[in-house]
């Protein structure tokens, strides 16, 4: 192509414009998905310790020990259709009689949980006395089929309350749990 006499040439340059249109529509379609997907992410870390085994020499046969007879005497509540109980193999107390309260419209069964929470501390108390090596954390919370959440959760908070904050939960068939209530009650 010819030249013009100033140098330069005739024909105009043209700049493609970007379009940028299809980027973003893929980052306003990604970033709304990728901050979701980070709200439901919830890193949970479970802690656990390796066994200690009784070596040649009998290292680790206190700890072991120690740790047997935590679970052996590791205190339940018992949360039945009539009443609620507390004990370890030592024995069993009552705690409180179930009652119905009025809840959304619907009658439902719950217990004094204030009363277990006094009891619990108590158990507590003398476990610590008792036994001064072991550290009383765990608790099980026992229960029948048809135990409402609610009372499962507020039994958990009124042992927690009591320095037992390390439940487990055991849900039994209703016949077992009274046999089992009522040999430990001695009726």
């Amino acid at each position: 192509m010819a030249k013009a006499a100033s140098g330069r040439s005739r024909r105009v340059h043209h700049t493609e414009n970007l379009d940028l249109l299809p980027v973003m529509n893929l980052f306003c379609c990604i970033i709304p998905f990728l901050l979701l997907s980070a709200s439901f992410l919830q890193v949970t870390i479970i802690q656990m310790s390796q066994t200690e085994g009784i070596g040649a020499a009998g290292a680790g046969a206190v700890a072991n020990l120690a740790r047997s007879e935590e679970d052996r005497l590791q205190p339940k509540v018992i949360l039945t259709e009539e009443e609620m109980f507390i004990g370890t193999v030592a024995g069993t107390a009552h705690v409180c009689y179930s009652f119905t309260q009025q809840i959304d419209g619907a009658e439902v069964l719950t217990y004094d949980f204030d009363s277990l929470r006094t009891r619990a501390t108590e158990v507590h108390r003398l476990l610590t006395e008792a036994y001064p090596q072991i550290d009383f954390h765990k608790v099980t919370i026992l229960t029948v089929e048809e135990t409402r959440y609610d009372n499962i959760v507020a039994a958990i908070d009124a042992c927690a309350a009591s320095g037992f904050d390390q439940p487990g939960l055991q849900v039994a068939p209703t016949a077992s749990v009274e046999r089992a209530t009522d040999a430990a009650m001695g009726r």
